[in-house]
């Protein structure tokens, strides 16, 4: 726990909680002290995106391994089923992914992600840990493992900005490999089945392809007999050492083909109806059976048999009109899979000839939040909504879904409000790049909505009181606007940092009585200012020599026209959740009452009688990302405060000074959202959305 320095005079006013561990009281939970999630199922079905596949010998047969929007997922049944494997993952959105070339002994495993760099995994997926980079994490967009002739393991990660990263140990260090690299932005890598004596590498990047005859240190363009730079995927013969076969995908000129180890090519694309290749795999066995696969952009997926000179187009009925991302296969080629945009995983155990839907148990649906009804009870509705499948409506408390997209212009959902009053009213509003939209018949129908000139919407959210009216706030990166009469009419609000990005919007339960607004601003060189004080939840020291990004957190209690700051938190992170508690009220501070703030792996709040003296813990591990925050119904002494976090559910029963984990039955460990019934007070009913979009239910081992 960090508590931020006071005087003596500060010290003797702070109020202890009743259950804190320093009385060392015994909590008493508002629900069972036994509590566990059962799975209700996927919000819009099994599948989602899958961007990577792997096949891997083990001493238990051939396993599957999954790279997805949402995680690793694995198949100990040649892709019948999977289960998740994202236990330490802090950045979901797989890349790439490999295995070691002794992955039978060692169970090593590397994920190249958009966010945190490379992941190692040394057993089999179970867990995950970041590999420093020396300039810090980055999106790696290709990774490979090859052993040189020294034994030593050698990595090769490719970088969406920053090049080539090569590693000699095996991923403990790396260094820059770029000399030749004609452009610094990566597509794919690959090396030489026979590395170990010939030193080959390829690597794939906008101004198209490039080779390396020493391990990946140096590089020269390669351009004889190619007609695009647009190149797309690369895969090598088993052989390649003997046949130098090697095949090119690209992005408009179909495939080309070479037998001289990369060093020319020619066109190989007869019998392509589809020009933009996004992948293709060359089968293990293929001195003996010369199949090779492409996926396309649009018209599934295509078969070779002569090696990759000519093709067909595979009739597997649901592949037609799908982008293929990635594709794998087992020793025999017989059984294959093909990861999709957005439709999951689809496998033929015919060589291709047939195929089935086979995503159970994998979901990677960008699915972002989960609402109840403030009728729940009554209505039992939730509404679930992310940026691919839009906004999607239950009436049967998760057991079915229906879409509820009519009238919006697309299915980018970036924020999703539901109102207070909607046992009555009936309303939602929801934002989108184009706008906030409005539904007043419960989501059958959208309209446009929002004040006059509002530009680059991103968040809305309800005041939970509705006496005297219903309150709520808009948000875009500059600007702000508040409506005391439901979205009627709306009066703009003033940014309390113009040249800041505005991240997250709140508003008090209560606003309309004690107008209380909360603002998170984000800031590149926010931590180098010198005309603004220091925020007194400040977690680190400022350098005043280096810009350092910044999240900063603002508190209005005149309904915007004047700002104070209350956090600063050095962070690259983007994101901030806030949560009121119900009975909150900004006009009585002297009242045991505060809000909840999650920033980066803390959750902060202000310490009672502190003067705005702040509190902070960190949740789970170390690299635990809060992703939001929800407060139970009731007073402060027996109400409860839930974070959902990249590696599951914590609870506090002490206002945030503990927490205890809550995981049990989770589909996944990474929890987007989390929604209290109504009754949760008395029954302890909630749902909680997993990464991917797996709706949860609570339930109780005393029910």
């Amino acid at each position: 726990m960090s508590i931020d320095l006071m005087s003596a005079s500060d010290s003797d006013k702070i109020i202890a909680f009743p259950f804190s561990r320093v009385t060392g009281g015994n909590p008493t939970p508002s629900v069972s002290a036994s509590p566990k999630w059962e799975l209700v199922g996927p919000v819009c079905g099994w599948g989602g995106t899958v961007l990577a596949l792997i096949a891997v010998t083990t001493p238990a047969g051939e396993h599957l391994y999954a790279g997805t929007t949402a995680g690793c997922f694995l198949s100990t049944d040649h892709g019948a089923t999977w289960e998740a494997r994202n236990f330490g993952l802090t950045s979901p959105y797989i890349q790439t992914l490999v295995a070691s070339p002794q992955f039978a002994r060692d169970h090593t495993l590397f994920a190249g992600t958009l966010g945190s760099g490379v992941m190692r995994s040394t057993n089999g997926g179970m867990t995950w840990q970041p590999i420093d980079f020396w300039q810090g994490p980055t999106a790696v967009t290709a990774i490979t493992l090859s052993t040189e002739g020294s034994g030593e393991t050698i990595v090769l990660a490719g970088t969406a900005t920053g090049g080539i990263f090569r590693s000699s140990n095996g991923g403990r260090t790396f260094s820059s490999s770029n000399f030749g690299l004609g452009d610094l932005g990566v597509l794919a890598i690959a090396t030489s089945p026979s590395f170990e004596t010939d030193d080959i590498a390829f690597a794939l990047t906008s101004t198209g392809l490039h080779r390396s005859t020493n391990g990946g240190r140096a590089w020269r363009v390669v351009d004889r007999g190619l007609e695009t730079e647009a190149v797309q995927a690369i895969s090598l013969s088993p052989a390649f050492g003997e046949d130098g076969i090697a095949l090119l995908a690209t992005e408009d000129a179909g495939i080309f083909r070479s037998t001289d180890r990369g060093v020319s090519w020619k066109a190989a694309s007869d019998g392509l109806t589809n020009q933009s290749i996004n992948a293709i795999w060359i089968s293990p066995s293929f001195a003996s059976d010369k199949t090779v696969y492409a996926g396309s952009a649009g018209d599934g997926l295509f078969r070779s048999t002569d090696g990759g000179r000519t093709w067909s187009a595979v009739d597997g009925g649901a592949l037609n009109n799908q982008a293929i991302m990635a594709i794998c296969t087992d020793q025999s080629a017989k059984a294959v899979v093909v990861g999709l945009h957005q439709s999951g995983i689809f496998r033929s155990t015919d060589s291709g000839n047939a195929w089935e839907p086979s995503s159970t148990g994998l979901i990677a649906r960008s699915m972002s939040g989960v609402l109840i009804s403030p009728a729940f009870g009554d209505d039992h509705t939730l509404f679930a909504s992310g940026i691919e499948d839009g906004i999607v409506k239950s009436t049967d408390e998760g057991e079915t879904w229906e879409p509820a997209n009519n009238g919006l212009p697309g299915t980018q959902i970036l924020s999703l409000a539901i109102s207070p009053d909607y046992a009555s009213d009936g309303t939602i509003l929801a934002v989108l790049a184009e706008g906030m939209f409005r539904s007043n018949d419960r989501g059958a129908s959208w309209e446009t909505s929002g004040p006059e000139g509002l530009e680059d919407p991103r968040m809305v959210a309800y005041s939970r009181n509705i006496v005297g009216g219903v309150a709520v706030i808009i948000g875009s990166a500059r600007s702000m606007y508040v409506s005391k009469d439901g979205g009627d009419t709306w009066g703009d609000v003033a940014s309390p940092a113009d040249d800041d990005e505005i991240v997250a919007v709140s508003i008090s339960p209560n606003f309309l009585q004690d107008n209380t607004l909360l603002v998170s601003t984000y800031s590149t060189t926010g931590a180098t200012r010198r005309d603004r004080d220091r925020a007194p939840g400040a977690r680190q020291q400022f350098r005043a020599d280096t810009p350092q990004s910044t999240i900063t957190v603002w508190r209005s209690t005149d309904g915007g026209a004047r700002w104070n700051p209350v956090i600063d938190q050095i962070t690259s992170a983007r994101w901030v959740t806030t949560a009121f508690p119900h009975d909150y009220r900004g006009d009585r501070e002297t009242v045991r009452n505060g809000f909840f703030v999650g920033v980066g792996t803390l959750v902060q709040r202000p310490m009672w009688g502190g003067r705005q003296l702040w509190i902070a813990e960190r949740v789970g591990k170390p690299n635990s990302g809060v992703l939001s925050l929800t407060v139970s119904p009731g007073t402060v002494w027996n109400r409860s405060v839930y974070a959902s976090t990249t590696d599951g559910i914590y609870r506090s029963d002490d206002e945030g000074l503990t927490w205890h984990g809550m995981s049990e039955g989770l589909h996944t460990p990474t929890v987007v959202s989390i929604a209290l019934a109504p009754s949760f007070d008395d029954d302890g009913d909630a749902f909680a959305l997993t990464l991917g979009g797996a709706l949860h239910r609570l339930s109780h081992a005393d029910d």
